[in-house]
């Protein structure tokens, strides 16, 4: 069953040096999807060290869950965030895109 579209749940605004929690969901496809993250349109990898746009960024992201964790928040995290939901069966879902300040 191919993913339906996905629900972001993202904060709106957060403290910087505080941990935010961003979750995707996605409750039909099988098998489950897995989950990528998108800031202002670009995905986000998953060890921000190995990209020059998001090495100041501190996150742990899991695709497997869709939980996206920054631990710290810096400034630069500001953004618009969405989530995007892919199995093996149709063509990926995104959610719709919510802003973190």
């Amino acid at each position: 069953v191919p993913p339906g579209k996905p629900l972001a749940h993202v904060p709106s605004s957060a403290t910087i040096g505080s941990r935010a929690v961003l979750r995707c969901s996605e409750g039909q496809g099988s098998p489950p999807p897995t989950f990528r993250w998108y800031k202002d349109g670009t995905v986000l990898p998953q060890d921000p060290k190995s990209s020059p746009t998001f090495r100041n960024s501190s996150y742990s992201l899991d695709p497997q869950t869709g939980e996206l964790i920054f631990e710290p928040v810096g400034g630069w995290d500001t953004g618009d965030y969405h989530c995007e939901a892919s199995n093996n069966v149709g063509s990926p879902q995104k959610s719709d895109v919510f802003r973190m300040e």
